[in-house]
């Protein structure tokens, strides 16, 4: 796997591809808050803005934000190998780039350290690390934001969080949920859209494997152990922003419908401020709801899924799983995502949720093949769903996710206008 490793190091550096800062963004970070500085006190009333220089009255009444997101980012073993013998990450997370709009925020949960300080294992739970280069992929295929908030966090240790985070900022990705001590983890960062519309995120997770590890410089993950913190963050994200949204990694693997408890949660997010919550964690996908909200309207999607993995290897259409076997290695459910796309309008602090869309994804994984020929590459990443070869799978798999999500979201019949 040392080996393994520093190839991928060696391979992705060489390739590089430009970050979407490079390429006008439909949103960039507000220049006040500085990478260095995101637990500073929100900007009050009477402070000049930061972002334009026209009087209040020339800005538009009404603001209309596109929201874009996904599940989750699992580099396992078989995913690195996949990079390995196609020349890069962007073989496998270059299919992202024709779901996403250039005039959406676009979100995901990176549940894998861009760092290796220590071996990549299999397992339950695996040990999860990418070599930090990903981060150069990802902004180049349009990501904006990522939430490190997940219980692999410190999978490379706290080291690896805070070269993760290096990463990230290098790339000119924005990370979520972690921090060099508590407040700045919990703190919201913010974007600015074209139109100069403000939006606030909040990245946050319910448990962490393991600990922080050796010594070292020390890196904390926005762990919602008691509500206090959560509720300070979304006040100051509530306070300076026109748009809330909540990035949160909780539930238990493969849990198909949502817990009572993260219901619960859900509207007390919303109660304090959030207007869309973003969750992760099962490896499902599981429900979109509107709900009820002090400002209009609010919509939480309770689990977005995987958005590339190796789970689900062992699935092909019409292949039984064997008595007891795993149910990580055969359900085809932790293959099926969605890009969830989320129009929210705002007028004088009141918010309008537009009908939700999404492109359906699934992961391509060749194990199936593999197993007739062994001299076959190893291929896993990420497809459309409307470019899988095989119709029944198309068809099947589209009516699941469809059902899955349930009646508040349409899938669009193609990522491309």
């Amino acid at each position: 796997m040392a080996m393994l490793s520093a190839m991928l190091s060696a391979m992705l550096g060489c390739g590089a591809s430009t970050p979407r800062a490079a390429r006008a963004p439909a949103v960039v970070e507000v220049p006040t808050v500085a990478a260095a500085a995101l637990d500073e006190a929100p900007r009050t009333d009477d402070e000049a803005s930061p972002v334009r220089d026209e009087p209040p009255s020339a800005a538009p009444s009404r603001r209309v934000i596109r929201i874009g997101a996904s599940g989750d980012l699992l580099a396992h073993i078989r995913v690195l190998s996949s990079a390995e013998a196609h020349g890069g990450f962007e073989h496998v997370l270059g299919p992202l780039r024709a779901a996403i709009r250039e005039d959406e925020l676009a979100f995901l949960n990176l549940e894998t350290p861009l760092s290796l300080e220590r071996p990549v294992l299999s397992g339950s739970p695996p040990i999860l690390g990418a070599p930090p280069e990903v981060a150069q992929v990802l902004a180049a295929i349009g990501v904006d934001v990522v939430s490190v908030a997940n219980n692999h966090a410190w999978d490379q240790y706290s080291v690896g969080a805070g070269r993760t985070l290096e990463a990230l900022s290098a790339a000119g990705v924005l990370s979520l949920g972690a921090g060099a001590d508590l407040p700045s983890a919990f703190a919201p960062r913010f974007f600015t859209t074209a139109d100069g519309s403000r939006v606030a995120l909040v990245g946050i997770t319910e448990r962490v494997n393991g600990g922080p590890g050796p010594l070292g410089p020390s890196t904390l993950i926005a762990r919602w152990a008691d509500d206090a913190p959560v509720a300070e963050a979304l006040a100051a994200a509530r306070a300076a922003a026109d748009l809330v949204v909540v990035s949160i990694h909780w539930s238990h693997d493969f849990r198909e419908l949502p817990m009572g408890s993260q219901r619960v949660r859900a509207q007390w997010l919303v109660d304090h401020g959030a207007d869309v919550v973003l969750g992760h964690g099962p490896h499902v996908l599981q429900e979109v709801a509107r709900l009820t909200s002090p400002r209009g309207d609010a919509v939480c999607a309770y689990s977005l899924g995987n958005l590339v993995s190796n789970q689900g290897f062992r699935y092909a259409r019409g292949r039984h799983a064997a008595r007891g076997a795993n149910i990580a290695t055969w359900l085809p459910a932790s293959r099926d995502g969605v890009w969830l796309r989320i129009d929210a309008s705002v007028e004088e602090g009141r918010v309008t949720i537009a009908p939700i869309t999404g492109v359906p994804l699934f992961t391509y994984n060749n194990y199936p093949e593999r197993e007739r020929d062994r001299h076959a590459l190893e291929d896993v990443r990420i497809q459309l769903l409307d470019d899988v070869s095989d119709a029944l799978v198309r068809e099947e798999r589209r009516a699941i996710i469809a059902a899955t999500l349930g009646g508040h979201v349409t899938l669009e019949s193609s990522a491309r206008p």
